[in-house]
């Protein structure tokens, strides 16, 4: 049977509005379907709050990752999600940045630049963010990697927020018995 093995870091975040208190959920997402099973490992998560300078400064999480998976076939290739929060001095999550990004099927280091993107809503939503602070976000953000057949983001209005920086080591083992050469 092939198997992948992750081993990483997601190492930071820049260019976000907020100035301090951001945090970072991650998850690992196969397609559901698709009968990925871990072997070992996490494949969610959360990293600690990083008190950043000011806005635009380089927030820094080095949070690691290190997950393992037998591959029963080359379809349902993971993707990393990420949602990006920031904790305000009240102990209140806003929502920040909703982003994903294939996991390379290549083996090797590989730096990754993850673009994230808001919800803006409709006129409502952004009354409700302006007055109080209240930002949209997604009710399921599994559409967010689409890693379910059928799904998709098409039709949101969102605008960009920032990026965050994940660096991953991708091992494959037995690949050739899937058909694949790398």
């Amino acid at each position: 049977m092939a198997e992948l093995h992750l081993l990483g870091t997601i190492l930071g975040c820049s260019d976000f509005k907020e100035p301090s208190g951001l945090f970072c959920k991650w998850k690992i997402a196969t397609g559901e379907s698709y009968d990925w099973q871990t072997l070992g490992g996490e494949v969610s998560g959360c990293t600690q709050v990083d008190a950043l300078g000011g806005e635009g400064t380089d927030g820094v999480w080095d949070h690691p990752i290190d997950s393992h998976f037998i591959i029963p076939s080359m379809i349902g290739w993971p993707r990393m999600r990420v949602e990006v929060w920031s904790r305000d001095s009240g102990e209140s999550n806003t929502l920040c940045g909703y982003g994903f990004c294939n996991i390379p099927t290549s083996p090797g280091l590989h730096d990754i630049d993850i673009a994230t993107w808001v919800p803006c809503g409709g006129i409502h939503e952004r009354l409700c963010s302006f007055f109080l602070g209240m930002k949209p976000h997604l009710k399921d953000p599994s559409i967010v990697a689409h890693t379910r057949p059928g799904e998709s983001r098409f039709g949101l209005k969102c605008e960009s927020s920032g990026v965050v920086y994940l660096q991953i080591e991708v091992i494959t083992s037995n690949l050739e018995a899937q058909g694949v050469c790398c």
